[in-house]
């Protein structure tokens, strides 16, 4: 198995929020473009 292709199986099942705040399948986000994660992490 590949680093991506256990990667993507560790996301399977990952909700995030989108912009109007309703949870959405992370797996969704590249099903029909690429897509660049970036998580930013706020300390304060």
């Amino acid at each position: 198995m590949t680093d991506e292709h256990r990667i993507l199986k560790a996301l399977d099942g990952l909700t995030v929020l989108d912009e109007a705040g309703a949870e959405v399948d992370i797996s969704t986000l590249w099903e029909d473009r690429r897509a660049a994660l970036i998580f930013i992490r706020h300390f304060g």
